[in-house]
């Protein structure tokens, strides 16, 4: 017997293969997974074929944006049911609150898992399994395929104030195990993990509570093929740099379980190959991608779909307002950008306006990160050009559905918080003036925050004393002054910051801060009101880097264009869409 698993992960909305945000067609999109799934079946009679999603798969991209604000009848169920034969949950899934899922999953008719996760209130905990075994009539007698999922309990940090009171979270492993054995027990022939969790070495990952444990899920006996997520990496591929003779790139194995991550947004299709004999006993198993780019879409095909996309595209086309400026984030890591800007400055406008900041009488501090800045790839940038704002450039600016918390938090609390994004530079003498992207390794964009209602200097002669994670790793520091309206900041000196949920939740020293307000409206909606009442506002430049000097960085290739005015030099392209600039400061 032949079992083929067609895998999917972190797909993020990415569903129709057209870039939203430049109105073009692109390489990649879910669609052309289905259409090749249904192919190959066609192909393969004689082969069992199923296809499973490990998470992340309705936020992100312009579909989910449309599907939260049409929950009611929302695009991707009906995908979901002609697809897939059974998925599990990503970390992400929680960012629109537990009622936006459950009216999701209400329309969804195959099975959805997860088996770390118990619903203490609501219809999820029937809507949600927690595990669930597929039989299959062969020639051979019946095949039973045991399936469970599990994601990382960092959600209780992440999306905090959907979720505390509302559920219970048991460590990945834990669960594997416990989940495992009774899938054994009901007589699973196979077991096959979705683990929204991505493979590290790391010591801290290797832990109960560890993020990323793939690897250690690996070591689970009965279990017999995972699909890995969460870190948006590729396995099998050379680009997964971790030294362990356990490892087996030709074959796509871990301790000879097969193994697949097909990266992002759609990028790749992961396949879990199983060769079986007639005592339904493993012969052989591997795991191996294919590139999203690499497979043929059929137009006839997206016809099908051609309806929604439009529906889709009148959604995106609403004008909310105009620039009259450029607004990208090529460079959104090294220097202040407009882009990252007009964030902070719309929940500020936010912030002002409620009678509950009012009554503080404090001063307010903007702050936000750059999303998109080349994590996902060298398209992964914001890049808009003079004119006509619309719904599709909101969500360029920012893609996620975080809502706004309103803190007071102290000075103290303050440098702590700007120590954590002078700790996504690298130390002077580095090869690049900031740390790789990555969220496992580096210190991707969205951690790092540019408060633009202040002045501050970071001495990057200095070591860090922080991880992208919010760690202290040391106790040096780099921040050298900080001023409010020319005036040194204070320890027990008070301010409003307008944050977001993830990142109140996230940061260990923002856990305790006191809420003043908490809002249900995301942070997106309140931009788009920013920029239809065409409130306008000057560039900032809060941050000072020294040593002075050149340092240098890579980013995508496109910044090269959008070099005018900036102390930024384009030095060499190469020649896969990224380059190396350099800063003067």
């Amino acid at each position: 017997m032949k079992l083929t698993i067609f895998a999917t992960t972190d797909v993020h909305g990415a569903i129709y293969p057209f870039n939203y945000f430049k109105g073009e067609k692109k390489e990649t999109g879910l669609l052309k997974f289905k259409y090749y799934i249904e192919n190959y079946k066609k192909n393969h009679p004689d082969e069992i074929v199923l296809t499973v999603d490990n998470g992340d798969l309705l936020q992100g991209d312009v579909w989910s944006e449309y599907d939260s604000v049409h929950r009611d009848a929302p695009l991707l169920p009906a995908i979901i049911n002609d697809m897939y034969d059974v998925i599990g949950l990503g970390n992400h899934e929680f960012n629109f609150g537990l009622p936006f899922l459950s009216d999701f999953y209400k329309q969804v008719n195959i099975p959805v898992l997860n088996s770390n996760v118990d619903f203490l209130h609501g219809d999820l905990g029937n809507l949600i399994k927690k595990s669930m075994i597929k039989t299959i009539d062969t020639k051979f007698g019946p095949l039973k395929i045991g399936f469970l999922s599990v994601v990382p309990t960092q959600i209780m940090k992440w999306d905090k104030f959907n979720l505390t009171g509302r559920v219970k979270v048991s460590p990945m492993p834990e669960a594997v195990t416990k989940t495992a054995e009774d899938l054994k027990r009901q007589g699973a022939d196979l077991i096959i993990l979705l683990s929204h969790s991505g493979m590290s070495a790391k010591e801290d990952d290797q832990v109960a509570l560890g993020e990323n444990q793939a690897m250690r899920m690996a070591l689970v006996t009965s279990i017999d093929g995972i699909v890995l997520g969460h870190t948006h990496d590729l396995f099998p591929h050379e680009s997964m740099m971790i030294d362990d003779e356990r490892l087996n790139m030709d074959e796509g194995t871990f301790n000879e379980v097969p193994m697949v991550q097909p990266g992002v947004s759609a990028s790749h299709l992961g396949v879990l190959k199983f060769d079986l004999d007639e005592d339904k006993r493993l012969k052989s198993a591997s795991g191996q991608l294919i590139s999203g780019e690499s497979i043929e879409d059929s137009d006839d095909y997206l016809l099908n779909y051609e309806h929604d996309h439009e529906q889709v595209l009148s959604y995106l086309e609403e004008t909310v307002g105009y620039t009259r400026e450029a607004l990208q984030t090529y460079f959104a890591r090294v220097i202040p950008s407009r882009a990252v800007q007009i964030v902070s400055e719309a929940v500020v406008w936010f912030a002002e306006g409620l009678e509950a900041v009012k009554k503080e009488n404090l001063p307010i501090l903007g702050f936000n990160s750059a999303i998109k800045t080349g994590r996902d790839g060298v398209k992964d940038f914001t890049d808009i050009p003079v004119g006509k704002l619309t719904v599709a450039d909101t969500i360029d600016l920012y893609k996620h559905a975080n809502t706004t918390v309103i803190i007071k938090i102290n000075g103290k609390v303050l440098k702590e918080w700007l120590e954590w994004s002078a700790s996504s530079f690298n130390q002077v003498g580095a090869s690049s003036l900031i740390k790789s992207n990555h969220s496992r390794d580096g210190f991707p964009g969205y951690n790092f925050d540019t408060f633009f209602d202040l002045d501050y200097t970071f001495d990057l002669s200095q070591p860090a004393r922080y991880h992208s994670s919010a760690h202290q790793i040391s106790d040096a520091r780099r921040l050298v002054e900080v001023k409010y309206k020319g005036i040194e900041v204070k320890d027990d000196e008070e301010f409003l910051v307008p944050a977001n949920n993830y990142k109140v939740a996230y940061a260990p020293f923002l856990r305790d801060a006191e809420i003043v307000y908490e809002s249900s409206k995301s942070i997106r909606d309140i931009l788009n009101d920013f920029i239809k009442r065409e409130k306008d506002f000057i560039d900032k430049q809060p941050m000072t880097l020294i040593p002075e000097g050149e340092y240098q960085f890579v980013t995508a290739t496109k910044g090269k264009y959008h070099l005018e005015n900036l102390p930024i030099n384009h030095v060499r392209d190469h020649g896969d869409g990224l380059s190396t600039f350099q800063v003067t400061l």
